[in-house]
């Protein structure tokens, strides 16, 4: 499975990097009162790389709430159960031995 995962990042990220390196005319920016303009290669690389940061610390947030909540349930589960006490013995029917 883990073979599998990184073949298709590899894929991935070459197939990414294939088509912003084939784009690379200028593209103008404008954001409020900035302007700039980059190639359009440099923006789509800068896109993907956003949007694979923002999904691994998605992926990773999402993890660390499940095995927190999975914590919580394994920690609740043993309070859950009633304890069997013995019961206490009453002397006046306790035989002798």
């Amino acid at each position: 499975m883990q073979k599998i995962r990184w073949f298709f990042l590899i894929v991935g990220i070459v197939l990414a990097l294939a088509m912003a390196l084939q784009n690379n005319e200028p593209a103008d920016i404008r954001l409020l009162w900035l302007d700039a303009q980059f190639p359009l290669s440099v923006l789509l690389i800068v896109a993907t790389a956003v949007g694979f940061l923002f999904g691994a610390l998605l992926t990773a947030s999402m993890l660390r709430s499940r095995k927190a909540a999975a914590k919580a349930k394994a920690a609740a589960k043993p309070e859950s159960k009633p304890k069997l006490e013995p019961s206490p013995s009453n002397p006046s029917t306790d035989s002798p031995l």
